[in-house]
């Protein structure tokens, strides 16, 4: 059966049946990323978001971001 047909097929089931199968499409393509990956993203957002709270650093606001982002790219 083709994709299209598995498509075609499923989105003929009640909603609860789409939920549900969507759920458990979701979850089997979760167990596929790779775990580590994710951990070390995890992990470095952490360590950002304590170097924001202890004023290690100190961030910046969405206008300063942008203006450095724009003179980063020569369109000042």
């Amino acid at each position: 059966m083709s994709t299209q047909q598995l498509t075609t097929e499923a989105m003929s089931l009640p909603l609860s049946e789409r939920v549900s199968l969507a759920q458990t499409l979701w979850q089997s393509i979760d167990e596929d990323i790779a775990d580590s990956e994710e951990r070390d993203a995890v992990r470095e957002a952490i360590h950002r978001d304590q170097e924001l709270s202890t004023g290690a650093v100190i961030g910046r606001t969405h206008e300063e971001v942008m203006q450095a982002a724009r003179r980063a790219i020569g369109c000042v």
